[in-house]
């Protein structure tokens, strides 16, 4: 039941007090070489300005040009960018370090370099060693630059940066990479110094404009010395916010403090400019949360408040136009629930974040830049979801597949013993899980060891467990063993022989509606790379058909490359309304790597990946969430997302099993429809849609000859079947029959 509210706080509202809210840019450096002076720079080899552009003189090697900000920047959130324009090889932004164990006097120079690399057609990033000569490359894109006018882009926040090549209208973006200080072993260094600037070889063509070096600061809280009231409700704002027609506009800060329901909705539709904040769960000391819109970033974000210093949980990437968008957050049975309907869904939008509160704080609040607010609404509101739901994490284990065969779930993972490979679950709803047995066991005349990834697959009767071990000469590769149950033992009939003689991983197959199988594996160099290749399968025997293996997906964003390597692997296919969808993991497993998707009309490509992947992304509460399948509910009329997640933020291992909701919506600017992911959610959940639950055998009704077949299955010897389990307990017996009986007589 929703109970309307509409009322007027009087009484107690927040002090005025600092907080740092949005961000406030300041540039510190700015020259578009007008001038031909070169005098705010260090220079190292020869460097010149010619019209209007800033050039290297005809010579050999490198040449660097570094600019020293002011020192009380140093340390602050920084963004440096140039353009480079008729690049034919190497040049980039340089961004000064510092180290314990740098040398006195070196030739070159200390820190980071974000560049084009080669013939000018990849982009790059690399660090120099403690003697300031080059150190190597920390991640490498792809062969994809294919125009000679470039800006270069360069963020710098604490302890980590993120380097971008885009076109030089910024609607294209070439190359990326998320890189903190001392995740390669090939960095020395334990901080950032205050200096900026290019490089370039200086023989090869290529130009340098519009230099610039903006600090980002977070803005403080405005004195809040009137009140507003907006949708029935008393405020305490800023002096240039304003209400009109119920519609709040302009730009500062509103806020109140108590008497909100404690289980409450807030409704409301944004216009958004620049950034726009709405707080909630706040208290008068300053903790509670921050859901953020950033227009010009195109992300949303959520924070934590602690005394009013902000730490991020989250950020996602969608869509922002110049448009209205519907906001809501729900605070109800001590969890938050916040929406940005980024894709117009409507009451069907999928959360953008869930996070679980402490204490029982219900202050309430605004920050605009700009835009405006209006048709909003606070309501009071009962529990979100009946007595059966779900929490996220399910089951302890890595790199999930789960197998739907005749009414059971079957979940495949890792064992815990060298011996004991690999394990299998049951479920009868994706939720409720029962270890079962072992399905794949060492045996002496294995050459194989460090087993991962095994992915199920029943066809032409056969069930297949394929996975990656190392071969003898601790090389990678993928075997497959075969069971005529899916509860094993999976057993190699024909000898321990990899699909193909080459280093790779993954090996996930797929059924295509013209019946010919596929496979995707997992290939090295430069990266790991997502290849595809038809394969038949006849008789328990696998046999790659030649002419088709094709590598498809290829790392070279941000969220792909860091610190770890350059990441796109697992390969996941679903086909929805004409196009193939690959789901892929985004980024090194030991860091924040997520889920990702590409699409294309023909299942070996070319593929095109999501203008804003990642679709699952790490959460500081889920973290390292990724290695996702897709698969649906019991009745088949939901779609899930199965992935394993960290144990915590700091640590790794163990890793856990988790689902998530997933659908498919409309792409507002047209293409093929958006695939969204409900998650990574750490909050109760609603159960996946089963409405076969008590009707066994499916045929529309409940009625005595379900209760009779139940009873008939729990005198047969047959294996469990989740088709019977009503209970969900991981058993059969009398109690799921008087659970259908119980459900016919209601």
């Amino acid at each position: 039941m929703i109970k309307s509210m509409r009322f007027l706080l009087i009484g107690v509202f927040f002090l005025v007090f600092m907080l740092s809210l949005s961000a406030k840019e300041t540039v510190i450096y700015e020259n578009d070489f007008s001038s031909t002076s070169l005098s705010d720079f260090s220079l190292n080899g020869s460097w010149k300005v010619s019209n209007g552009a800033l050039v290297t003189e005809n010579g050999t090697g490198s040449a660097y040009i570094t600019y020293s900000i002011p020192e009380e920047y140093i340390g602050k959130d920084l963004r440096i960018e140039v353009d480079y324009i008729g690049h034919t090889s190497t040049g980039g932004i340089t961004v000064g370090a510092t180290g314990d164990n740098l040398a006195e006097s070196a030739p070159d120079f200390f820190g980071y370099e974000g560049f084009t690399s080669g013939t000018g057609t990849k982009g790059a990033f690399g660090c120099y060693g403690a003697d300031g000569i080059w150190s190597g490359l920390v991640g490498v894109g792809q062969d994809n630059i294919d125009v000679a006018d470039l800006h270069l882009i360069m963020d710098i926040s604490g302890d980590s940066l993120v380097f971008r090549i885009m076109s030089l209208d910024g609607s294209t973006k070439y190359f990326g990479v998320e890189y903190t200080i001392g995740l390669s072993n090939l960095d020395v260094y334990s901080a950032f110094n205050g200096d900026f600037g290019l490089r370039k070889f200086r023989s090869v063509g290529g130009s340098f404009d519009n230099f610039k070096i903006t600090a980002i600061e977070e803005d403080e809280m405005p004195t809040m010395g009137k009140i507003l009231t907006l949708g029935g409700v008393a405020y305490k704002a800023s002096k240039d916010l304003f209400v009109v027609s119920n519609t709040l506009r302009g730009s500062g800060a509103m806020l109140t403090y108590s008497d909100l329901p404690l289980n409450s909705r807030v409704d409301l539709t944004l216009e958004p400019t620049g950034v726009s904040k709405f707080f909630f769960g706040l208290d008068s000391l300053g903790n509670g949360y921050a859901f953020e819109i950033h227009k010009n970033n195109s992300t949303v974000s959520l924070y934590r408040l602690d005394k009013y210093d902000y730490t991020l949980i989250g950020t996602r990437n969608v869509p922002i136009s110049d448009t209205e968008y519907s906001v809501s957050i729900e605070v109800c049975d001590g969890a938050a629930v916040v929406i940005f309907d980024a894709f117009f869904e409507g009451e069907c939008a999928f959360p953008s974040f869930d996070v679980s509160l402490s204490g029982s704080s219900r202050g309430f609040g605004f920050w605009l830049e700009g835009g405006k607010v209006k048709n909003i609404s606070i309501t009071e509101i009962e529990s979100r979801f009946g007595e059966e739901t779900y929490t996220n994490a399910l089951v302890r284990g890595a790199d999930p597949d789960i197998l739907y065969y005749d009414g059971t779930y079957y979940l495949y993972n890792r064992a815990s013993s060298a011996d004991d490979i690999f394990r299998v679950f049951t479920s009868p709803d994706l939720v409720n899980w029962t270890v079962r047995n072992t399905v794949f066991t060492n045996d002496a005349s294995y050459t194989t060891t460090s087993y991962m990834s095994p992915n199920a697959f029943y066809y032409d009767g056969v069930f297949y467990l394929f996975y990656a071990a190392l071969n003898a000469d601790g090389k990678q590769r993928v075997y497959y063993a075969t069971s005529d149950s899916p509860y094993g033992p999976f057993t190699h009939e024909n000898g321990q022989i990899p699909i193909h003689d080459v280093s790779e991983i993954g090996g996930h197959p797929y059924i295509d509606e013209n019946g010919k199988v596929y496979m995707t594996f997992v290939r090295f160099g430069s990266g790991n790379h997502i290849w595809i290749e038809q394969v038949n399968i006849e008789n328990g025997v696998v046999t790659p058909v030649d002419g088709t293996l094709t590598d498809v997906i290829s790392p070279e964003f941000e969220y792909e490359i860091d610190g770890y390597g350059a990441i796109a692997e697992g390969g996941v296919i679903y086909k929805h309304d004409g196009y193939y969808y690959m789901i892929y993991a985004s980024g090194h497993y030991q860091g924040e790597y997520g889920e990702s998707y590409a699409v294309s009309k023909n299942i070996l490509g070319p593929y095109t990946k999501y203008e804003y992947n990642e679709i699952l992304s790490s959460t500081t509460i889920a973290n390292g969430v990724g290695d996702g399948i897709l698969i649906a509910s019991p009745d088949g009329s939901e779609l899930y997302m199965v992935y394993h997640r960290h144990y915590s933020a700091d640590a790794v291992e163990p890793r856990y099993t988790c689902i998530d909701k997933v659908k498919f919506v409309n792409d507002p600017s047209g293409g093929p429809d958006i695939l969204t992911v409900c998650g990574p959610t750490s909050t109760p959940q609603k159960l996946p849609s089963n409405i076969y639950r008590y009707d066994v055998d499916r045929d529309g009704t409940t009625t005595l000859l379900d209760a009779l077949k139940t009873f008939r299955h729990l005198a047969s010897s047959a294996d469990y079947s989740g088709r019977y389990d009503v209970n969900a307990n991981g058993s059969e017996d009398a109690e799921d029959i008087l659970l259908v009986l119980k459900d016919m007589l209601d």
